[in-house]
């Protein structure tokens, strides 16, 4: 009778799970769950009473808060819109090509029709606790009640129901990492708990979450994604070290070379004096004047307060700006409105690494006009700051025998270091960088003694003129090489991984009824991994009243500077990641060329109020494009030919092109092309190999090349001759046409745009040297610019959906109540939520989070095209270093 009803309830179990078309007449027709001894294991069919458009989504839950773990798999049909057609040709002759244009409709239809998802209903698999009834609910487009109850199986069946459910939820917590643009702490650790506390097959996702190869130092700094997911992986794991581990001594680091000392008398001219200041390994970011630092400041306000968000606004808000400023203590607002340029000459921020997020090493060099009145500012500030806060000191510290203020608090929020050399204020967080500035200027070995800083300084002389000046040396890019530098920041990023984790243990405890606080409790009841918060340096997590702090380090995001941190031993394992970041330099010698980047400001055009014009020199090794550092390999020598473009285009550029591909036999040509007004095809449209040609033709631009290279005519079975539509003029395989004469080739998907452009193009003598040339027109009264604006809010609108998502499957999955999963999201991430469409995050009544710029439905621009107003760029290679000038119209807010 037993292995009879087995037999019935897999059955049923197996119909339903594979039978998309499951009766709908009401919800909740199939529901099975098994009672077990640490959870049991729950699947319900829902059907909606109608189908809904789109991908809806559904939060599971229960009232008596039995459910754990619930995920929810939409049933799904695709409805595809009638082909439309353009009427039939009256000749269907091979010999005009009907019955081939007639097919290409018939094909593009097929492709370009419009395809909708409808859900009809979801299949919802959970865990549960205990074995009386209770209620599933369920909320999304419909809303339904489902009653449970738990009936007994044997162990074997319960195994293979949990198995079923690990394998969905694991899908869907993967596609949540994997699309996550943060770093999915939640997800990945309920992985790694539900793996180890049910002895299921390890996820996937953090088996994936390694490097096979180590990127470039700096874009570590850049992008600090790929080595978070790393330690959270390794913390997930329990790969922490094992105290008992054999360790062994930190690498020597390779000596810089010698730099000679250089006396101010002996300074070039086009020197300015704060160089004499900085240390010859620093960044170097210099401003020139107060006003202009000030100028930086108020771009960035415009944006949030963060230059970043000129281009995309993130979904965590860090608040570097003001976390700067409170790091050092300098507020630069109260500076301007007491003194300004009355008080200040030249700024420059110097630094040791650009973890601006993540505990820099980073200071404000000042140059005063008045020392005593700035001074008398700076030391009633931090007396006020000490007052201000219970837990922070005030005190005096010898460093290379000069006396040095500090101002600092335990978790390192504050850390300012102040020291004053006559008119030069330096405030800084690190110890070891306060050093450096006093014996890099007692040595007279600073950046203005460097050669590489002095042959920047006479190819680019107008430092007096320039707003902004940003250059990395050598040394500073080497420095990131270090075994000093590299360990501890695997360990730094470790050191946050497990404030994290610890943050989604705790919930989870909580979540199943236990209230568990301290890590070595959780271990034991099976929340942590064995082996969480060993370290090789014996540092660990204190929990204090108002968070966690790393003991070495201090709170997160408030890290102690890398240089500040003590390294004396290492482990295996952390020895064979510097012999991959050692192999990684060596292979790429590119990586370590100094960048040098300088900007101007000038007034734009006077018939646009408003607005102004940044010119921009970039001078950099192309070995930092990495994987398009082969586009700059085609470019032919600098030549004096130009191209006069279609007046209609918004969008032009031209290159010499000296490409190595077909054996050679492409000879050097120019390469040139326009894009005018228009609307093309969604971007996914090009990304799919079947309806790409489609897309294409949708694009109202050209591509044409002088002399002509030929490519078309080698296409084979002669698809580059084409049918003639007019003089010079013929349509190809595919529906472009190609216009050929003198030596000029033009391709175009728009036979009209052909006929419009070729009266304005021509070839220009005596132009500006250069290599490559773009421009672009101002787009933001344009149907190209709306398509662009469009464009990048689909990714904007991606990365808010994300923020809902997260906040929702932390009240689906931990049981965060509404009211704290917004500052429950705040400490796991360390950092505040904030939607990337300016609107604000909420909780719905049915319990589902969204965001209100969602569900406004109002017209939205994206960031970048509410500032840019044109571009025009040049391109040049010299002594193999890329040499790109650029001039970018900017529309600033108004005052």
């Amino acid at each position: 009778m037993h292995h009879a009803k087995l037999f019935l309830y897999l059955v049923g179990l197996s119909y339903c799970l594979s039978n998309p078309w499951f009766p709908t007449t009401a919800v909740g027709q199939e529901v099975i769950a098994i009672a077990g001894e640490t959870y049991g294991v729950g699947y319900a069919r829902v059907q909606w009473p109608q189908p809904v458009e789109g991908l809806s989504r559904v939060l599971v839950t229960s009232p008596q808060g039995r459910v754990l773990y619930p995920t929810a798999e939409p049933v799904t049909v695709t409805v595809r819109d009638p082909m439309r057609l353009d009427p039939a040709p009256r000749e269907l002759k091979f010999g005009r090509g009907k019955i081939l244009e007639r097919l290409g409709q018939v094909v593009k239809a097929a492709v370009t029709a419009d395809e909708r998802e409808q859900v009809t209903g979801y299949e919802i698999w959970f865990l549960f606790q205990g074995d009386s009834p209770f209620e599933l609910q369920i909320s999304g487009p419909a809303v339904a009640t489902i009653p449970i109850v738990p009936v007994a199986a044997s162990p074997e069946d319960q195994r293979a129901a949990m198995l079923q459910w690990w394998q969905t939820y694991q899908d869907q917590a993967e596609g949540q990492i994997e699309a996550a643009p943060f770093l999915p702490v939640a997800d990945a650790y309920l992985l790694s708990y539900l793996s180890r506390r049910l002895d299921l097959p390890a996820p996937a996702s953090l088996s994936r979450m390694r490097l096979e190869k180590p990127p470039a130092a700096i874009a570590m700094m850049a992008d600090s994604a790929v080595l978070q997911r790393i330690a959270l992986a390794n913390v997930l794991r329990g790969n922490s070290t094992e105290e008992s581990e054999v360790l062994t001594d930190l690498p020597a680091a390779a000596a810089p070379p010698e730099i000679d000392p250089l006396d101010d008398d002996d300074v070039p001219a086009e020197i300015e004096p704060i160089a004499r200041m900085v240390p010859p390994e620093c960044f170097y970011l210099r401003f020139g004047s107060f006003s202009n630092f000030l100028w930086f400041q108020k771009l960035a306000q415009e944006h949030d307060g963060d230059i970043k968000n000129m281009v995309a606004r993130p979904i965590l808000d860090r608040r570097s700006s003001q976390r700067i400023e409170e790091l050092l203590n300098v507020r630069y607002n109260q500076l301007a409105d007491l003194f300004g340029d009355a008080l200040i000459g030249d700024v420059a921020v110097i630094g040791n690494d650009l973890l601006i997020d993540d505990g820099p090493s980073i200071g404000v060099l000042l140059q005063a006009k008045n020392a005593f009145l700035l001074s008398t500012f700076l030391e009633k500030d931090r007396r006020a700051t000490e007052a201000q806060f219970d837990d922070c000191t005030l005190e005096t510290k010898t460093i290379e025998g000069i006396e040095v203020s500090l101002l600092s608090t335990p978790d390192n929020r504050v850390r300012s270091f102040w020291i004053s050399n006559g008119n030069w204020m330096f405030v800084t967080s690190s110890e070891h960088l306060a050093g450096r500035f006093i014996a890099a200027r007692k040595s007279r070995t600073t950046l203005a003694a460097t050669a590489e800083f002095q042959q920047f300084r006479k190819q680019y002389p107008n430092a007096k003129t320039a707003a902004i000046t940003f250059y990395l040396s050598g040394r500073f890019l080497s420095r990131l090489y270090t075994p000093q530098f590299q360990i501890e920041l695997q360990r730094r990023s470790h050191a946050a991984a497990e404030m994290a984790v610890l943050v989604a243990a705790r919930a989870t405890a909580a979540n199943e009824g236990k209230t568990l606080e301290l890590p070595e409790d959780l271990i034991a009841a099976g929340y942590l991994p064995e082996g969480f918060g060993r370290r090789a340096d014996r540092s660990g997590l204190i929990l204090t009243p108002d968070g966690m702090l790393d003991s070495r380090r201090g709170g997160r995001q408030t890290l102690l500077p890398i240089d500040d941190t003590t390294i004396d031993k290492i482990t295996p394992a952390e020895r064979v990641w510097q012999d991959q970041i050692n192999r990684s330099r060596t292979d790429q010698p590119g990586l370590l060329e100094p960048v040098f980047i300088q900007i101007a400001r000038a007034t734009a055009d006077s018939k646009s109020p408003g607005q102004e014009r940044l010119q921009i020199a970039l001078d950099i090794s192309p070995g930092l494009l990495g994987k398009q550092a082969w586009l700059v390999d085609q470019l032919g020598p600098a030549t004096d030919i130009g191209v006069q473009f279609s007046k209609s285009d918004l969008v032009s550029f031209y290159a010499n092109v000296h490409s190595d591909k077909l054996n050679g036999s492409i000879p050097p040509h120019y390469l040139f092309g326009g894009i005018k007004d228009c609307r093309p095809a969604p971007l996914e449209k090009f990304e799919s190999p079947i309806d790409r040609i489609f897309a294409f033709s949708t694009i109202r631009g050209y591509l044409a090349a002088w002399p002509d290279p030929g490519l078309i005519d080698r296409l084979p079975l002669g698809l580059g001759r084409g049918s003639p539509v007019g003089p010079n003029m013929t349509r190809l395989v595919g529906g472009a046409y190609r216009y050929q004469s003198e030596r000029v080739s033009l391709l175009s998907f728009n036979r009209e745009v052909l006929v419009e452009s070729i009266p304005d193009l021509a070839v220009l003598d005596k132009q500006p040297l250069r290599r490559a040339q773009l421009t672009i027109a101002d787009l933001s009264q344009t149907d190209l610019g709306q398509w662009v604006s469009e464009t990048l809010l689909e990714g904007e609108q991606k990365k808010s959906q994300a923020g809902c998502d997260l906040l929702s499957r932390l009240t689906e999955q931990l049981g965060i109540d509404a009211a704290s999963t917004l500052p429950f999201a705040e400490e796991l991430l360390g950092a505040a939520m904030q939607c990337p469409l300016h609107g604000e995050y909420h909780c719905r009544d049915d319990g589902h989070w969204c965001s209100s710029a969602t569900e406004a439905h109002a017209p939205q621009t994206a960031a970048v095209m509410n500032w840019f107003r044109g571009l025009e760029a040049s391109v040049d290679v010299v002594d193999e270093r890329l040499l790109i000038d650029m001039e970018v119209d900017v529309k600033r807010a108004a005052k």
